[in-house]
């Protein structure tokens, strides 16, 4: 992120606008609707600024020195013009933005959604005003029209209830209930509805032990913050506490209530690890003190996670949970070979496997792998590559057999080996493959047809 959003209390401050054309228009009609003093630099300013200005909205002058403002905006029609003011305020060190010019912007002004005193800002960077141009769109006719009377009367609830409860944390906790969830629909947001939620989740807390912890076991999936969950989602907005894993993306942990408490405990294999017995006790001691906790962990924490022997850990500090199944990397990693787990007709069954385990190599069922119609989904397989192969080689499995590697599964970096049993390891170690990723015998990658490369 190169532009940083940063809403600037604008009250009675000084903006200049140089200019009086279609570009300085542009700017005003965002700036008008702010509490500056906007004085604008023209000779010839258009009709439209004329009359903004005999409405006393702004004030046209021929000159004003720059040092008086806290914003600049250059908006001449002439690009070299807006350069070479943009020189002039960066000389007085006063942020400045000059139209159409990315490299005289101190600072942008995205595609607005005013819902005074709610503002939903959405920028590009400069690379597409029209992207954000069409998401404000769809914005504003999605958002209640009412929604600032919704924000005014939450401010009144906030300021009522800061008085009740010293405990920021508490206060954070008790507004997620009430915002964190239903969202999605978007009129429901009026100010009788809050209230009626504000008041529920007073009553609600009022009436429960302020020790009672609660412990959500989230699956963060694979990396795509769009396979998370609407339910993972809901209780990540929510989390006093996220107790997070190394594969876990920072796409995935931006997502978590920001105000949380952030506790990394991962796990590097070969490396330095979180133990597991202090990952349980940090879950415990954090739930005991009456925190929501959210145990963030990559894929579906069922799937050769743990998970288990986290449950034992709550289930014996009296700490109650629920579970959140997460995309394990297997399905993640079919979707991106365009390829099926099962296939009617081919195999009846799909098995998920370890590479490796607490006591080494993992020993499986090689018999049954090695059939023709086997398919196994190997996690954890990247260190047992030669030790796999000869495992099945040596159980008759066909050394042509299909293999696909998915390296990061659905994450942009995501990369797809195609190989076969024959070539697994040497293919692993020529392409440089690292981890984390899945080893999937019996699997290749599906291409796409000649039409569907002719469209994209």
């Amino acid at each position: 992120m190169r532009y940083l959003p940063i809403h600037i209390d604008l009250r009675d401050k000084i903006v200049i606008i140089v200019g009086g054309g279609p570009a300085a228009e542009a700017k005003l009609r965002t700036l008008i609707k702010t509490e500056a003093q906007l004085v604008v630099l023209s000779e010839s300013p258009s009709a439209e600024i004329l009359r903004w200005a005999d409405e006393g909205r702004i004030e046209i002058a021929v000159d004003e020195a720059f040092e008086t403002a806290t914003l600049i905006y250059a908006a001449t029609e002439s690009p070299a013009e807006n350069l070479a003011i943009a020189e002039q305020a960066r000389a007085l060190g006063i942020p400045v933005n000059a139209a159409d010019q990315p490299a005289g912007c101190d600072f942008i002004t995205p595609a607005l959604v005013d819902r005074s005193p709610v503002a939903i800002s959405i920028g590009t960077e400069g690379t597409s005003p029209g992207l954000a141009r069409a998401l404000k769109s769809d914005l504003e006719s999605r958002l209640p029209s009412d929604l600032g009377d919704t924000a005014r009367r939450i401010k009144g609830l906030r300021d009522a209830l800061k008085q009740d409860e010293p405990d920021i944390a508490k206060r954070q906790a008790l507004w997620a209930k009430v915002l964190g969830s239903g969202l999605g629909d978007y009129a429901s947001l009026d100010s009788d509805a809050v209230t009626a939620r504000y008041t529920a989740a007073r009553e609600t807390s009022e009436a429960t032990d302020d020790k009672a912890g609660y412990v959500h076991i989230v699956g963060a999936g694979p990396g795509d913050p769009d396979l998370l969950t609407v339910g993972a989602l809901r209780v990540m907005h929510s989390a006093d506490v996220v107790i997070y894993d190394r594969l876990v993306s920072e796409e995935v942990l931006s997502l978590c209530r920001r105000e949380a408490e952030y506790i990394y405990v991962g796990k590097i294999p070969g490396g330095v690890s979180t133990r597991q017995e202090e990952i349980n006790r940090i879950m415990v001691e954090k739930a005991d003190s009456g925190a929501t906790v959210v145990r963030l962990k990559s894929g579906d924490p069922l799937v050769f996670g743990r998970a288990e022997e986290e449950f034992a850990a709550l289930d014996s500090a009296g700490i109650d949970f629920t579970i959140h199944p997460g995309i394990t990397a297997a399905t993640a990693a079919a979707a991106s070979l365009r390829h099926s787990l099962t296939v009617r007709g081919e195999n009846t069954a799909a098995t998920l496997a370890t590479g490796h385990d607490e006591n080494g190599f993992a020993e499986l069922d090689w018999t049954a792998l090695a059939k023709p119609d086997a398919r196994a989904t190997i996690y954890m397989g990247l260190r047992a590559a030669r030790f796999i192969q000869g495992r099945l080689l040596l159980h008759g499995a066909d050394s042509a057999t299909p293999v696909a590697v998915v390296e990061n599964a659905s994450r942009p970096d995501e990369i797809i080996l195609s190989t076969t049993i024959g070539g697994l390891p040497d293919d692993l170690a020529a392409h440089g493959i690292k981890g984390p990723a899945v080893v999937m015998i019996g699997y290749d990658v599906r291409r796409k047809s000649a039409a569907l490369k002719a469209a994209s």
